[in-house]
């Protein structure tokens, strides 16, 4: 399944709670906030964007940027 990495401007730290109940479709991976920017990325598994957006938006939380991420983990070279 596609992974995407979502951007939240924000300085507070996020709803662990909120995020473990995204919804069907969208599974919670892990959560990176950066408080000096002010910013927290969320990277999530889901079949598209749109499905991110979406659910992010149905949580209360409006996503400034959402991109496809490839983990490079593991993988062979």
């Amino acid at each position: 399944m596609p992974e995407y990495l979502v951007e939240l401007y924000t300085a507070t730290e996020p709803d662990a709670v909120v995020l473990a109940r995204l919804g069907t479709g969208v599974r919670y991976v892990r959560s990176i906030l950066i408080p000096g920017d002010e910013t927290c990325l969320h990277l999530v598994e889901a079949d598209s964007a749109e499905d991110v957006a979406e659910t992010f938006e149905q949580a209360g939380l409006v996503a400034d940027r959402i991109v496809e991420a490839v983990d490079l983990q593991g993988r062979k070279r």
